[in-house]
Protein backbone atom coordinates (compact mmCIF):
# COMPACT_ATOMS: atom_id res chain seq x y z
CA UNK A 1 0.00 0.00 0.00
CA UNK A 2 0.89 2.99 -0.71
CA UNK A 3 0.91 5.23 2.73
CA UNK A 4 0.88 8.48 1.01
CA UNK A 5 -2.26 7.68 -1.63
CA UNK A 6 -4.14 10.81 0.09
CA UNK A 7 -1.58 13.22 -1.10
CA UNK A 8 -2.72 15.00 -4.28
CA UNK A 9 -6.33 13.91 -3.17
CA UNK A 10 -5.23 10.48 -4.29
CA UNK A 11 -4.80 10.77 -7.45
CA UNK A 12 -1.02 9.22 -9.35
CA UNK A 13 0.09 9.63 -12.76
CA UNK A 14 -1.43 6.12 -13.29
CA UNK A 15 -4.72 7.64 -12.24
CA UNK A 16 -5.04 10.53 -14.44
CA UNK A 17 -3.92 8.26 -17.70
CA UNK A 18 -6.90 6.02 -16.78
CA UNK A 19 -9.41 8.99 -16.79
CA UNK A 20 -8.18 10.55 -19.53
CA UNK A 21 -8.58 7.11 -21.50
CA UNK A 22 -11.67 6.34 -20.61
CA UNK A 23 -14.43 9.65 -20.66
CA UNK A 24 -16.96 7.44 -18.82
CA UNK A 25 -14.79 7.74 -15.65
CA UNK A 26 -16.62 10.11 -13.84
CA UNK A 27 -15.72 9.34 -9.73
CA UNK A 28 -13.36 7.73 -7.75
CA UNK A 29 -14.13 6.34 -4.27
CA UNK A 30 -11.90 5.27 -1.51
CA UNK A 31 -13.03 3.18 1.36
CA UNK A 32 -11.31 4.21 4.63
CA UNK A 33 -10.77 2.83 7.62
CA UNK A 34 -9.66 5.56 9.69
CA UNK A 35 -6.87 7.60 8.24
CA UNK A 36 -5.81 4.16 5.83
CA UNK A 37 -6.70 3.85 2.50
CA UNK A 38 -8.77 0.62 2.50
CA UNK A 39 -10.04 0.18 -1.13
CA UNK A 40 -9.91 2.52 -4.09
CA UNK A 41 -12.80 2.26 -6.83
CA UNK A 42 -13.00 3.89 -10.09
CA UNK A 43 -16.39 4.18 -11.10
CA UNK A 44 -18.28 3.96 -14.75
CA UNK A 45 -21.50 4.89 -14.05
CA UNK A 46 -22.62 5.12 -18.08
CA UNK A 47 -21.34 1.03 -18.53
CA UNK A 48 -21.84 0.28 -15.12
CA UNK A 49 -18.21 -0.55 -14.68
CA UNK A 50 -16.24 -0.65 -11.51
CA UNK A 51 -12.22 -0.66 -11.15
CA UNK A 52 -11.43 -1.64 -7.98
CA UNK A 53 -7.81 -1.48 -6.12
CA UNK A 54 -7.71 -3.07 -2.66
CA UNK A 55 -5.10 -1.82 -0.71
CA UNK A 56 -5.42 -4.08 2.61
CA UNK A 57 -5.17 -7.99 3.27
CA UNK A 58 -7.83 -7.13 6.12
CA UNK A 59 -11.19 -8.29 4.33
CA UNK A 60 -13.04 -6.89 6.73
CA UNK A 61 -11.42 -3.68 5.61
CA UNK A 62 -11.91 -4.07 2.38
CA UNK A 63 -15.39 -2.45 0.28
CA UNK A 64 -16.38 -6.08 -0.98
CA UNK A 65 -14.34 -8.11 1.32
CA UNK A 66 -13.35 -11.55 -0.41
CA UNK A 67 -14.89 -10.37 -3.55
CA UNK A 68 -11.89 -9.42 -6.16
CA UNK A 69 -13.95 -8.51 -8.98
CA UNK A 70 -17.27 -6.87 -8.00
CA UNK A 71 -19.92 -6.83 -10.20
CA UNK A 72 -22.34 -3.58 -10.67
CA UNK A 73 -24.70 -5.25 -8.30
CA UNK A 74 -22.15 -5.53 -5.67
CA UNK A 75 -21.20 -1.99 -6.23
CA UNK A 76 -24.79 -1.03 -5.49
CA UNK A 77 -25.02 -3.20 -2.36
CA UNK A 78 -21.42 -1.98 -0.72
CA UNK A 79 -23.62 1.50 -1.05
CA UNK A 80 -26.70 0.85 0.34
CA UNK A 81 -24.57 -0.62 2.91
CA UNK A 82 -23.19 2.45 3.91
CA UNK A 83 -26.41 4.10 4.57
CA UNK A 84 -29.06 4.18 7.05
CA UNK A 85 -32.11 1.59 6.16
CA UNK A 86 -34.14 2.13 3.57
CA UNK A 87 -36.58 0.74 5.89
CA UNK A 88 -35.76 3.59 9.01
CA UNK A 89 -38.42 5.14 11.11
CA UNK A 90 -39.30 8.85 10.28
CA UNK A 91 -36.90 8.45 6.80
CA UNK A 92 -38.04 11.69 4.95
CA UNK A 93 -37.02 13.63 8.33
CA UNK A 94 -33.72 12.20 8.23
CA UNK A 95 -33.47 12.11 4.13
CA UNK A 96 -34.26 16.22 4.72
CA UNK A 97 -31.96 16.50 7.18
CA UNK A 98 -29.34 14.79 5.58
CA UNK A 99 -30.02 17.40 2.56
CA UNK A 100 -31.33 14.59 0.13
CA UNK A 101 -34.83 14.65 -1.22
CA UNK A 102 -35.35 10.48 -2.01
CA UNK A 103 -33.50 7.64 -0.93
CA UNK A 104 -30.19 7.56 -2.95
CA UNK A 105 -27.38 5.93 -1.57
CA UNK A 106 -24.77 7.86 -3.61
CA UNK A 107 -26.44 10.99 -2.91
CA UNK A 108 -26.55 9.52 0.62
CA UNK A 109 -22.61 9.35 0.51
CA UNK A 110 -21.51 12.08 -0.74
CA UNK A 111 -23.74 14.04 2.12
CA UNK A 112 -22.28 11.65 4.71
CA UNK A 113 -19.38 10.36 3.64
CA UNK A 114 -20.26 6.40 4.24
CA UNK A 115 -19.78 6.78 7.92
CA UNK A 116 -21.95 4.47 10.18
CA UNK A 117 -22.34 5.25 13.92
CA UNK A 118 -21.05 1.36 14.27
CA UNK A 119 -17.75 1.25 12.73
CA UNK A 120 -14.65 3.99 11.52
CA UNK A 121 -14.94 3.25 7.70
CA UNK A 122 -16.38 6.57 5.60
CA UNK A 123 -15.80 6.84 1.49
CA UNK A 124 -13.20 10.32 0.08
CA UNK A 125 -15.27 10.79 -2.92
CA UNK A 126 -13.21 12.33 -5.96
CA UNK A 127 -15.54 13.69 -9.24
CA UNK A 128 -13.92 13.14 -13.03
CA UNK A 129 -12.76 17.15 -12.84
CA UNK A 130 -10.58 17.21 -9.28
CA UNK A 131 -8.90 13.74 -10.77
CA UNK A 132 -7.43 15.37 -13.38
CA UNK A 133 -7.08 18.92 -11.53
CA UNK A 134 -4.70 17.20 -9.81
CA UNK A 135 -2.47 16.76 -12.37
CA UNK A 136 -2.55 20.40 -13.38
CA UNK A 137 -5.13 20.51 -16.10
CA UNK A 138 -9.34 20.18 -16.21
CA UNK A 139 -10.73 18.28 -19.12
CA UNK A 140 -14.07 17.05 -18.56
Amino acid sequence: MNPNILENNGVDPETVKRFRANPFLVMRMIFMHRDRVCTIIDIDFKNRQIFVRNQTDDLLHRAFGVIEHPTWEDFEEFLESRCFPRTRANLKLVLRDVGVSSYDPLQIIEKTQGRMAEDHQWIHILHREEVLREDGTHQS
